[in-house]
């Protein structure tokens, strides 16, 4: 059985074949409506950049339920990448919208200006499983605690506490980790752990592999 993905916020890259400078005119030459380029706020935001980094600006008109929202493309080498997109009338779009507006952009304005300017146009998947952030070995030992785990006592009992131990253990051998939402989205929406168990697990994992790196590091 094919286990369920979590939907997540998706990053966009541009990616320059020759200049940030080039990418930058391929962008603006392609905003049209419902996209606004306010060069209010890109100056505003650029006067707090560091090193020179270039920001580029664009507003986004509402559609259907989905309220006005700022795109922050923010220099990143010889391209861009989105950093930010913030609703003007609400507190937060949440993953779904946040989406839409970032494929719309795509659609309308990278895509377009891509194809004439020649520079790469790198968007991620909406949604990713447990494999797209662990490697293998602690994957599938989260699986197998987690599955094998009493869920209303956590990792109190001596044999789940073992099978816990030894995900920390293989996550703290490698370089690729979760983070604690990631961990806790994974166990609510995924595996069906509460919501109380689920933060309760993941500030145990974030406290121990803090404590194991400084082990490492005491021993050198």
């Amino acid at each position: 059985m094919t286990e369920k993905s979590i939907e997540v916020f998706q990053d966009l890259h541009l990616k320059g074949r020759s200049s940030a400078s080039s990418i930058r005119a391929g962008i603006l030459a392609q905003v049209q409506e419902p996209w606004h380029h306010d060069q209010e706020r890109e100056e505003d935001i650029r006067g707090h950049a560091s090193d020179g980094e270039d920001v580029i600006v664009l507003v986004r008109d509402a559609l259907d339920d989905v309220d006005e929202s700022g795109l922050v493309l923010w220099q990143e080498g010889e391209g861009y990448k989105v950093s930010n997109i913030v609703p003007r009338n609400v507190g937060e779009l949440g993953i779904t919208k946040y989406n839409i507006i970032l494929r719309d952009f795509v659609a309308r304005i990278a895509a377009p200006a891509a194809s004439v300017s020649g520079f790469d146009v790198e968007l991620t998947s909406p949604h990713q499983s447990l494999d797209d952030w662990l490697d293998a070995e602690p994957a599938a030992a989260l699986r197998r605690f987690s599955r094998l785990a009493n869920k209303s006592s956590g990792a109190a009992h001596p044999m789940d506490r073992e099978r816990w131990y030894a995900f920390l253990i293989a996550t703290h051998h490698t370089s690729k980790r979760l983070d604690t939402d990631q961990l806790v989205r994974w166990l609510v929406e995924v595996e069906h752990w509460s919501e109380d168990k689920a933060h309760e697990l993941a500030i145990d994992y974030e406290f121990a592999l803090g404590l194991l790196e400084q082990y490492d590091q005491s021993r050198s």
